[in-house]
Parts: C-alpha cells; structure tokens; sequence
C-alpha cells in the first residue's frame, strides 16, 4: 500500500524524531531554548545560505518561487481577514488568526519531509520558500502581532538581528557571481547545516510538550481548516496557475500544506494577541497535518 509505505518511509522517521524530543524534555525536563537558539543563530542560517549559495536552480525558478510565496501569502491573508470579519473577531483574536492561517511550518517540520521525499533537488527549493516565509515572520508577522497593541519597540529591533534574511543574501549573492567557498568556510558551514533537521524536530517536540491544554476550540477549529485545506487548495490552484515544473509544484504544495508555526507563538504570546489560542492552532495543525500530509505524499508521489 502506497500510503503505508509513504508514512513509514517519509513521515514517520520525522514523527520518531520529534517524539525523541518531547520524551527528552518530559523526562528529563531539558529546556528546548538552548536547542532552539542554535538551530535559529546558526544550523538553520548555514543550511540556508550553503543551500542556495550551491543550488543549480536557475534565477526564473527561483523567481517563480517567491512569487507563489507572495502570491500563497496575499490569497490567504485575504480569506483569513475575510473569515474574521464574518465572525466578527476583535482585534487580538484577528491578529492569532492571520499569524495561525499565514505563518506555516516551512522549516521544522517540511524541510525533513521534503528532504527524505524528493531530495536535495525538492530541498533546494524549498529552501528558497523557507527563507521567504520566515522573512515574512519577521516583519509582517511582528506588525500583524503588534497590530493594535502598544509598544513592540524591542521586537521590531529584534527583526534586524534575525540570520536567516542575511543568509539567504549572502548565498544567493555568491550563487549569482559564481564565487566558490573556501574549505575552511564550506567544511564548518557543511557540519552546522547537517544539524538543522535533527535540531529543528527537537525543538518542534520540546516545544509540544509544553501545549497541553487547548482553548477557544471554535477558532482553533476555523485557523487549523484554512491552514491545512484551505492552504492546500489555494496553493494548487496558484501553482497550476503560475505553471512551475512537477517538482517545484510537489515541494511547495507540501509546504503550503504544512501545520502552523511554532513561532506564531511566540509573537502572540509577546503581543498579548491571544496566544492560548495560537497555541491550540498549533498542537492541533501539527496532529492533523500527519494523516494529510501522507495522504498528500502518496498522491504526489505515487
């Protein structure tokens, strides 16, 4: 059966890994910041920029990708503003809904996915999708967190220390002058990018164990079915429309497809823009993102 053996094959040693980690913080009460801060200062900004400093994907293609990413981002931006409205949502929870439904798990939990699925061509790019989108958190998702609240002085600096923008340039610029890296440079970077996956699902893991008691089931209900399969449909039509090749459409529809950030917690949680129910947004995506997502897979790769 194909999609027993996508789960097993695919999804699964993702599953395994992040299970791995809610067991070390559960038992052994491990704090996931340290991890956490490696895998953002450092393992995730050297598999960025090695990625796209040595991809032989050509400019159009990357192009192609940030304009699906833009295009993905403004189609759902609209349907989310558009459901608030209907509901008649106050600011704040406005606010968790926007970051739930825009703000995917395009690192920690797609990359593996991509990676093990279609490999170093699928992560190649999604890499450059990765890079956008935690762009996007970085500043329109600070300014969406913010939105109506005070202050916010403090996360805004913030946004300029953030690698991974910086890292995406600096590849994408000696990709483009075609400058080689010197050993003493790729070798460290190599061994810093081959922890970005363990890293990440580590984290994703201690992270849940935290997110124990889910609020506000009405709204986590609507953010998890606009993320999961309202985002998957508008990410097929968009890529049908801009006419990426097999690949490109397979990567970025796993991507579209994934559950909501670990990060949108964060930015709730900092803005006072209910965070009890990002947090339910993203225990209950990440859950059911694994029955589709290996549905999705099978399909895709069947």
């Amino acid at each position: 059966m194909i999609v027993l053996d996508v789960f097993t094959d695919i999804v699964l040693p993702v599953v395994i890994v992040i299970i791995l980690g809610m067991a070390l913080r559960f038992f052994r009460k491990t704090s996931v910041e340290p991890i956490s801060q490696a895998a953002l200062y450092l393992f995730s900004p050297a598999l960025v920029f090695l990625g796209l400093a040595q991809t032989d994907l050509p400019l159009e293609s990357m192009g192609k990708i940030v304009a699906f990413g833009l295009l993905f981002s403004i189609a759902m931006y609209l349907i989310a503003r558009a459901s608030g409205f209907a509901l008649r949502l106050d600011r704040n929870v406005q606010s968790s809904l926007l970051m739930s439904v825009l703000f995917m798990n395009a690192g920690n939990m797609s990359l593996p996915i991509v990676k093990l699925a279609f490999g170093d061509a699928g992560l190649d790019r999604a890499l450059v999708f990765f890079a956008l989108i935690a762009l996007l958190v970085a500043t329109f998702g600070v300014y969406i967190a913010a939105r109506g609240n005070q202050g916010g002085m403090a996360s805004l600096k913030a946004v300029a220390v953030q690698p991974i923008a910086y890292a995406a340039t600096a590849g994408l610029a000696l990709n483009v002058l075609d400058v080689s890296l010197p050993e003493l440079v790729l070798r460290p970077t190599e061994l810093l990018a081959n922890a970005a996956f363990p890293a990440m699902l580590l984290v994703l893991g201690g992270t849940l164990v935290g997110l124990r008691t889910i609020h506000e089931w009405k709204m986590v209900t609507v953010a998890t079915a606009l993320r999961l399969w309202v985002g998957m449909g508008i990410g097929f039509l968009l890529l049908k429309f801009l006419g990426v090749d097999e690949l490109t459409r397979n990567v970025l529809l796993v991507q579209a497809s994934a559950p909501t950030a670990v990060i949108v917690i964060v930015l709730a949680t900092e803005f006072n823009a209910r965070p009890a129910m990002a947090t339910g947004v993203v225990v209950v995506s990440t859950i059911l993102c694994m029955p589709t997502l290996t549905i999705l897979l099978a399909v895709l790769t069947g």
